[in-house]
């Protein structure tokens, strides 16, 4: 029994100073680290920070919680790969979605929840951000029912200007479209009045009513 407690004593010693050995020396240090493509996170700043740390001692609560403040990530995971001393990061990040001309700010690409991206040339749509780097979900759905108007008739209207409670184009001729929510709809209005013709010459188009379209001449026709 005595012998049996002593070995077990020494066995428990070995695994003990292993243990430390492993945790606090040099063997087990991270000699790869990859990340998948990313497009707002910066991947060397990833690397230099976990290359050459300790696999048993690696902590990544500081960097989930660098990313879950950037609102253009949607989540992480990590994997070791012990055998090889690799550690594996894949981040989800959002996807540009349309361009919005966000007023006191630029351009930008947003994704279909509104959340700002990065900067972005050419947008055609002009919209207000409803808080610190978000724009209305709904501001989204009508901007990308404006870019998909037929080339010809885009060419016509290149700005929407959705920063009140009624969306309005300016022409010629101006649109005035009502209600944001209500865009998409009033866009087939819009095209079966372009393909009758029946846009040229007029300075106003009036399409807030339900059911019904306002004309108004321009001066001297």
């Amino acid at each position: 029994m005595i012998k049996f407690l002593r070995l077990l004593v020494l066995v428990l010693l070995v695994l003990l100073l292993a243990g430390t050995a492993f945790r606090w020396g040099g063997w087990l240090r991270v000699r790869e680290v990859r990340v998948n493509p990313a497009r707002y996170v910066a991947v060397e700043k990833l690397t230099g920070r976990f290359l050459g740390a300790n696999i048993l001692r690696l902590d990544l609560r500081p960097l989930w919680t660098e990313l879950a403040r950037d609102s253009r990530v949607l989540g992480a995971q990590a994997r070791l790969n012990f055998f090889r001393l690799r550690l594996e990061i894949e981040i989800r990040e959002r996807s540009p979605l349309v361009a919005l001309e966000i007023v006191g700010q630029g351009s930008f690409w947003v994704d279909r929840e509104g959340v700002i991206l990065e900067p972005a040339a050419g947008a055609r749509v002009r919209a207000k951000a409803v808080a610190p780097g978000r724009v209305a979900p709904e501001l989204v759905e009508t901007a990308l029912a404006w870019e998909r108007l037929p080339r010809a008739l885009a060419e016509r209207f290149p700005v929407l200007d959705l920063t009140g409670q009624e969306a309005v184009a300016p022409g010629p001729p101006v649109l005035l479209l009502g209600a944001i929510c209500q865009v998409p709809e009033k866009l087939g209005i819009l095209s079966a009045l372009w393909r009758e013709g029946l846009l040229e010459g007029q300075a106003l188009v009036d399409l807030r009513f339900r059911d019904i379209v306002v004309l108004k001449r321009a001066k001297g026709r």
